[in-house]
């Protein structure tokens, strides 16, 4: 019982230490001008493991490592470190980075995050403004 518990405490631990690490990569990016939406530059290598997390936690059930308020600030948090203008690519590039993404795409889950994915930046979740002046991504696969 205990060695569960420990387990549960120590993966929470290591998802939000890269997490954390993330958004510190994610966040001294912002402070430099993007000359483009590229993964590398404006936005970060292997983006938004947050918000990776927080979509599967609000669309493929299960049990979250971590509350789900505080999975969405995490998310919100790494989102917001994005240029506004590469927002909802940073969204595409995360969906298709899925680590899973492969085996994934075929699947109800995978689709359920995907199409889930472009509301993180509405009102209703992040508010943060986009590539289109307001709080709104498109379908992924029209960014």
């Amino acid at each position: 019982m205990a060695s569960s518990r420990y387990h549960l405490l120590l993966s929470a631990a290591v998802l939000l230490a890269a997490v954390l690490a993330a958004a510190a990569a994610a966040a001294a990016m912002a402070d430099k001008p993007p000359s483009s939406c590229v993964e590398g530059q404006a936005i970060p290598r292997r983006p938004l493991p947050g918000c990776r997390w927080y979509a599967a936690s609000q669309t493929c059930g299960g049990a979250p490592l971590l509350l789900p308020a505080v999975m969405k600030q995490m998310c919100c948090r790494q989102l917001e470190a994005v240029p506004a203008e590469c927002r909802c690519k940073a969204l595409r590039v995360m969906m298709e980075d899925t680590p899973q993404g492969a085996e994934l795409r075929g699947k109800v889950c995978w689709h359920a995050q995907a199409e889930f994915a472009p509301a993180i930046v509405t009102e209703a979740e992040c508010g943060l403004t986009t590539v289109h002046g307001r709080p709104f991504c498109d379908a992924l696969s029209d960014e």
